[in-house]
């Protein structure tokens, strides 16, 4: 029978307690196939040959995988293995565990605004054990209550004082990014396609989509400004196509909204073309330095 080994002396223990290999792993994770240039400009500081070195022990443990992409000059590439996820997966059940336990981190602030008590109390009531909750009755509290302490804000879209698309545009004019989503219970609109916020939702709403969606307003803090505004695009077309169906495309404002957001995401392409010469310059550079240092050892 198969010894089940001791949680303290795992090899998973000992690859995720280095300096280095934690953070190779959420590069590749996160970014994908990348190269050694590339590994080196994600983790700040490294030298080619610890990086190398790093690299080849993930690789003996099955964590990581080497593709020679190129011959002539010599290009390769790594990504992780399905192994090398489910340690991924372990990093961010410990970085879940800092962000409840440890001091100073927290529980991510939600703000719940919404004019019905009865439904204020239940969503509270759902939320309370994973996150620290702030409520609202009405728009004008509810902007109040919005400053940089709150990490995310679900509010309903017809609230006494305020409205929920007024609340978003008074934050936003004030320079403040807090991710966003409306509640509404109206018929469903094209021109609901401008409503400036980052997911919309369907009143009534289950307890697990309001989870699913306050996880995913939570990990817009981290993520570029354009990559957002692109992201929230989508998804309000996406919402009109799933509540009026494929009627929604042949509306004048799903056709502009459509439009912007294709024009916005070629110029994302075309500033990223744009860089691509000076990072494949800068591959080769430090992959050949990477080359030199393994011949001198």
């Amino acid at each position: 029978m198969t010894q089940t080994p001791n949680p303290a002396q795992t090899i998973a223990g000992s690859i995720l307690g280095t300096k280095w290999k934690p953070r190779l792993i959420v590069a590749l994770a996160t970014e994908g196939r990348l190269g050694f240039g590339e590994c080196k400009r994600k983790l700040e500081g490294i030298s080619n040959k610890v990086l190398s070195d790093n690299l080849e022990d993930l690789r003996e443990h099955g964590v990581v995988s080497r593709d020679v992409v190129q011959e002539q000059p010599r290009r390769v590439e790594y990504e992780l293995t399905a192994a090398g996820r489910e340690l991924y997966t372990i990093l961010e059940s410990m970085a879940d565990w800092d962000a409840t336990h440890v001091v100073g981190t927290g529980a991510p602030t939600v703000l719940l605004a919404d004019d019905e008590r009865r439904l204020l109390e239940l969503y509270s009531v759902w939320l309370a054990a994973d996150y620290d909750v702030v409520t609202a009755a009405d728009g004008r509290e509810a902007l109040a209550l919005l400053d940089e302490s709150v990490d995310v804000a679900i509010l309903d879209r017809a609230m006494p004082g305020l409205s929920g698309e007024e609340i978003v545009a008074s934050v936003a004019n004030a320079g403040q990014r807090t991710p966003v989503a409306i509640l509404t219970s109206k018929q469903v609109s094209p021109d609901d396609v401008s409503i400036p916020a980052d997911r919309l939702l369907r009143k009534p709403i289950a307890k697990a989509e309001l989870i699913d969606v306050i996880e995913e307003l939570n990990r817009l803090n981290t993520v570029a400004p354009v990559a957002r505004d692109v992201e929230a695009r989508a998804h309000r077309l996406a919402f009109l196509e799933t509540h009026l169906g494929s009627a929604a495309k042949s509306t004048e404002p799903y056709r502009r909204a459509r439009a912007e957001l294709d024009a916005l995401e070629t110029q994302r392409a075309a500033a990223t073309a744009a860089r691509e010469p000076w990072r494949r310059l800068l591959e080769r550079e430090d992959e050949s330095e990477s080359t030199t240092d393994d011949d001198r050892n």
